[in-house]
């Protein structure tokens, strides 16, 4: 493969997101190391070409072997619903940190400081590593992020777990090392492993009010691949778009349409309901903020220059409901 970038460490790839992007990665001849927790279970879900390496993000060490010989790194990290502000460590803010630092040891910045002040947050683990990496310095951060998590701040929307998006997308930004940003709308994968799906029903919270561009995660995966091939010194950033313009509503109706498993019927859950329950439950707190930011983001339209550079999305919401 002639690809300045031919090997890709991967953190975060045995989940929803993660899995199509790891077997993408393969199908497009990157060598991938995936750190996991536990490697038997993800044996199971990731191509055996994958190299698994047990570790911890609160451990730079762990890090540090997972990156051994990688000319990249893909980051999946996200804040999960039963994760809480107030939690010592959440992946996606210091998991990211974490890496990045080891990335900025690995490429010669002595204190892996890589612009963060020392100490921030007395995170649980201060120890350095090695400054070597077999093949040579880190050539490439890329991370997933949203699109939705721009809604933060508009009225009176404020919340913490799209506050930890923007820090890490700053973080980035400011890097030493080339990075690149994909902003995904919505997955078609959130309607059947996503919680929406709930066995002979769609659950659907609140109205929704504006359409989103659902993306199957095959898509992502081949555009996240595509990327990488697209190596140089500059940051990239892709607003990634699907085909498909949807409301949340049509969407559910898209679905029923082609799920060939049954017949569904959608049941509404009324937005003040979810939040009630929401004060004294954080998983059904979260799932109130969240619907309440993609019922109402109005997503920028898709930006052709990224389909021209990273491959067109080839899968409908149809397709990928026949296909379940």
């Amino acid at each position: 493969m002639e690809a300045t970038i031919k090997k890709i460490a991967v953190f975060g790839g045995t989940g929803m997101l993660g899995k199509p992007v790891v077997r993408e990665l393969i199908r497009a001849g990157y060598g991938v190391t995936a750190m996991v927790r536990d490697s038997g279970r993800a044996a199971s879900k990731l191509p055996e070409k994958v190299t698994l390496k047990e570790g911890d993000l609160a451990s730079k060490k762990d890090i540090a072997a997972a990156l051994e010989g990688a000319d990249a790194v893909y980051l999946n990290l996200s804040t999960r619903p039963d994760v809480k502000k107030y939690d010592h460590f959440i992946a996606e803010r210091d998991g990211l940190e974490n890496v990045l630092a080891v990335v900025a040891q690995i490429n010669g910045d002595a204190d892996g400081s890589h612009g963060l002040e020392a100490g921030k947050g007395d995170r649980p683990e201060s120890e350095t590593v090695g400054d070597s990496n077999p093949s040579g310095p880190v050539k490439r951060v890329a991370a997933i992020s949203s699109l939705v998590h721009r809604y933060n701040g508009t009225g009176n929307f404020h919340w913490w777990a799209f506050e930890i998006k923007q820090w890490a997308e700053k973080i980035l930004r400011e890097a030493d090392v080339p990075v690149t940003i994909f902003y995904p709308s919505s997955f078609m994968e959130t309607m059947d492993q996503g919680g929406i799906l709930q066995g002979r029903r769609l659950m659907l919270v609140g109205r929704s009010r504006q359409p989103m561009h659902f993306i199957a995660g095959k898509d992502y995966g081949r555009m996240v691949a595509e990327a990488f091939r697209h190596h140089n010194e500059s940051d990239q950033f892709y607003d990634i778009h699907g085909t498909e313009a949807l409301t949340f509503d049509d969407a559910a109706l898209e679905f029923i349409k082609n799920y060939r498993h049954g017949p569904l019927k959608i049941t509404r859950v009324p937005m003040w309901l979810i939040k009630l329950v929401g004060t004294v439950n954080g998983e059904v707190n979260y799932l109130a903020n969240i619907m309440n930011a993609l019922n109402n983001y109005a997503e920028p339209k898709p930006d052709p220059s990224v389909w021209e550079n990273l491959g067109r999305p080839k899968v409908t919401l149809a397709e990928y409901a026949r296909r379940l």
